[in-house]
């Protein structure tokens, strides 16, 4: 979904591009203005849409396993990473021919997609942290609890898969067994 998002914000800044390059000099003054508001309502689009994704993507991360929720930090800051640069890029080559608005909307927009990756990287790392939870070796009854009790299980089961982890925690011959029934009640 992220290099969906990717390419709409390339196919825009280039749009853009494409559109003051071929305008007549003489109309390029009216339209910078308007380029400038498009560009802003784009990027306002392109941040909400790459935020609404990241949520999104930390959601299901926390259904993959823990280095299914790394890569995807990976790939997001990596996707991040060059729609900036994209962004930068396009941004200066259109800076010559428009006005100091459509730089300040293009530095904009690169400032969201550093911090949509950002917050997608953090999310992506406490979806990890939940999933170390879930493992033998790194179990933590306080952070499976919560797991569970943010999930949209049922109360009933909510309760029982709680007490199995409290129990668990009390002896460790019971780890697996709660641990495998928290991992199959939340789909994992």
């Amino acid at each position: 979904m992220d290099k969906k998002i990717l390419g709409v914000v390339i196919v825009v800044v280039l749009a853009i591009g494409a559109y003051f390059a071929l305008k007549p000099a003489d109309m390029a003054t009216e339209a910078t203005s308007a380029a400038a508001t498009d560009t802003a309502a784009a990027a306002t689009k392109a941040a909400e849409d790459a935020a609404a994704a990241a949520t999104k993507a930390a959601e299901d991360a926390a259904a993959a396993t823990a280095k299914a929720a790394e890569e995807a930090a990976a790939a997001a800051t990596k996707a991040a990473e060059d729609a900036a640069a994209a962004a930068t890029t396009a941004a200066t080559d259109t800076a010559a021919a428009a006005t100091a608005a459509a730089t300040d909307t293009a530095a904009a927009a690169t400032a969201a997609a550093a911090d949509t990756a950002a917050a997608a990287t953090d999310t992506a790392a406490a979806a990890s942290d939940a999933m170390a939870a879930l493992t033998p070796a790194t179990f933590d009854a306080v952070k499976v609890a919560a797991l569970i009790d943010a999930s949209p299980l049922d109360a009933a089961t909510k309760t029982t898969l709680k007490a199995s982890v409290t129990a668990a925690a009390a002896n460790p011959a019971l780890l697996d067994g709660a641990l495998a029934a928290v991992k199959t009640a939340l789909g994992l």
